[in-house]
């Protein structure tokens, strides 16, 4: 029997832009270190990560909010505020992970009856939980901007390997479904920022 592993980054990477439902897409999918991986689209709010045991598959996503540092109260907040919403969603766990005690969102799957569609039922439900955490601790804004950070990494990356300005534009439009004259805007931002640093870079300053 083909290795659950093999089958699952094969349904994330074997996508189209155009697909209903999750799974679909064509993720770009990294390893990270043995049986880890990390995965994303640029149509999705989130960075997947994806863990392989002897048992299991385990889904996580990261908040990127850290409550070590929090106060008493704010703490108690964010616990209570998780633990109301991990009631109402099923599958997904609200969990505190790292040193920081950062807070993530998992979802664990038994690979000996995982099938794709109960996979991709478990990217929806990040999906929705992922939304929900947000709204709930009033994240909205930060959300906006670290969606709009990677979106523009993203562009960068693809700028500094090589990418033409048409390919960048097909990127904007088709993978990430931006209307054309928002994408030509940021683009045009993003070629003009970049062109900036590269000249600061090469005027190394010699007297």
């Amino acid at each position: 029997m083909e290795d659950i592993e093999e089958t699952i980054l094969g349904w994330l990477k074997e996508g189209d832009d155009g697909a209903k439902d999750i799974v679909d897409l064509p993720w770009v999918v990294n390893p990270v270190r043995d049986h880890v991986y990390l995965a994303e689209h640029p149509r999705l709010p989130f960075t997947l990560l994806l863990v392989f045991s002897d048992e299991f598959v385990q889904l996580v996503v990261p908040l990127g909010l850290e409550t070590l540092s929090m106060n008493t109260e704010d703490r108690l907040r964010v616990y209570h505020a998780l633990l109301k919403l991990s009631d109402g969603i099923n599958l997904l766990k609200y969990t505190l992970s790292g040193m920081n005690d950062e807070v993530t969102l998992r979802v664990d799957l038994d690979k000996k009856t995982l099938g794709k569609a109960e996979f991709n039922d478990a990217l929806t439900v990040l999906l929705v939980g992922l939304q929900a955490a947000v709204t709930n601790l009033g994240l909205e804004e930060e959300f906006s901007n670290e969606i709009f950070e990677r979106l523009v990494g993203m562009v960068v990356s693809r700028l500094e390997k090589g990418a033409t300005k048409e390919e960048l534009m097909q990127f904007l439009v088709q993978k990430v479904g931006m209307p054309e004259k928002d994408a030509r805007e940021l683009l045009a931002m993003i070629l003009k920022a970049h062109k900036e640093a590269s000249s600061k870079a090469q005027d190394v300053g010699y007297f």
